[in-house]
């Protein structure tokens, strides 16, 4: 089985067991957490990746160490991971996992670029308008990219929407060349 059939496959499993004990939250949050740290912590990483720790033991030792930021379903997904593709492997598996749950909470997420730092209350006025346009629940992240002078520049899952002045000039200066 190739490494994307096996992930497709851990992905589902997880998922639909999540689903019929009405985990998804904690299992998502925890899933989310485990494939953050085996990215950045190369201990962890390499405890993912053993073929010296039974998955018992795994199991075991994830859920007394991570408690309440995991959930044991996560645990038993790392018990059946080892070698050097296990990282990869829980890597698919979480995007996987990430892509249904989004469907099934009617999720879209949405990433903004704006000039410069923007206060909690205009985050939460920006997500409010964009829940309404897009009669969905918005996943919004903001970065912070001075060079673009001022206005937002939006990716909506596949989607990219540019309305920053940087982009407004570039259109006025093409359109003075055409004439």
């Amino acid at each position: 089985m190739t490494l994307k059939q096996t992930a497709k496959r851990l992905a589902n499993a997880l998922y639909f067991v999540s689903e019929q004990n009405n985990v998804l939250d904690p299992v998502h949050s925890g899933l989310t957490t485990v494939n953050d740290l085996v990215k950045t912590d190369s201990q962890f990483r390499a405890f993912v990746q053993s073929k010296r720790i039974s998955g018992e033991n795994k199991t075991t030792i994830l859920n007394n160490v991570m408690g309440d930021a995991s959930h044991p379903l996560v645990g038993e997904l790392l018990s059946h991971l080892q070698g050097r593709k296990a990282t990869a492997i829980l890597q698919d598996v979480t995007n996987l996992f990430n892509h249904r749950f989004k469907e099934g909470k009617n999720i879209v997420s949405v990433k903004g670029t704006v000039a410069s730092e923007m206060s909690a209350e205009e985050k939460s006025s920006l997500k409010f308008s964009l829940d309404q346009i897009l009669g969905k629940n918005t996943d919004l992240s903001i970065d912070v990219d001075e060079a673009l002078i001022g206005g937002i520049r939006l990716r909506i899952e596949n989607t990219f929407l540019d309305a920053t002045v940087q982009n407004q000039l570039q259109t006025l200066r093409t359109e003075m060349l055409r004439s």
